[in-house]
């Protein structure tokens, strides 16, 4: 996901009926993910599907880590020691690239599962017509660098049946998030644990989305998310 100054974002947060939660793991920080990409607009020679980071990490070294900033420099020093970084533990989203009154909720939601499986690696059954009813749970915070992060995520619950993907390509693009992230299938309680200990770092409050209470409290619905937003615009119409 690309990081701005004031970034939002649509993601979900799958939960099953054997109360076990799809989190992602980060393999790398944001300092390397964004040295991939670079690599990628340099149309620099493909990974092969055993690629590691220590294969590129002297180049990594002497082209990208004088530049990195103090927040960058911390993360990777902790990421060399096998310490928990930015965003270990977080869950699969994806920045809108479109403003989102010029699309339909149904639109946001299968462009947040097409990050949810390629980040995730996993997919699931979901018929058009419950997205309305999936409750609609929002965070924001201020991350490390400063910037400002809101993420709306959609709550799908009782899920029965989560299908892995395999990927069998002898070589992976730069920018392919298998290189990124790793999707676990961990139980709900563990996550939460997780997510609690992540605090220290950052107050990004990913926890709650471990949890039905907020979402029961009040029960905010993506249907009811799409109706203010049009009650909005159009009070902005009367003006």
């Amino acid at each position: 996901m690309a990081r701005h100054k004031y970034s939002t974002s649509y993601g979900i947060v799958v939960k099953t009926v054997c109360q076990k939660i799809v989190i992602i793991n980060r393999k790398v920080p944001y300092c390397i993910q964004s040295f991939y990409i670079s690599l990628h607009k340099q149309k620099y020679e493909q990974p092969s599907a055993m690629f590691q980071f220590k294969d590129v990490q002297e180049l990594f070294e002497d082209t990208w880590l004088p530049y990195m900033k103090e927040h960058d420099l911390v993360d990777y020093k902790k990421y060399l020691d096998t310490k928990c970084f930015e965003d270990y533990f977080d869950f699969p989203h994806g920045q809108l690239r479109k403003k989102k009154n010029g699309l339909s909720l149904t639109k946001i939601f299968y462009d947040a599962y097409m990050e949810f499986k390629e980040e995730t690696g996993f997919f699931f059954y979901v018929r058009q017509s419950d997205i309305k009813n999936f409750p609609v749970v929002t965070v924001e915070y201020k991350g490390l660098d400063d910037f400002t992060y809101q993420q709306h995520y959609f709550i799908v619950n009782n899920v029965r049946i989560l299908t892995k993907i395999n990927n069998l390509k002898p070589f992976i693009p730069w920018n392919d998030d298998s290189l990124i992230y790793r999707g676990l299938i961990i139980p709900i309680e563990l996550a939460y644990e997780q997510f609690v200990f992540q605090q220290n770092m950052k107050k990004d409050m990913k926890h709650i989305l471990c949890s039905n209470y907020f979402e029961n409290l009040y029960y905010i619905t993506a249907l009811s998310l799409n109706n203010n937003s049009e009650e909005s615009e159009n009070k902005d119409s009367d003006l």
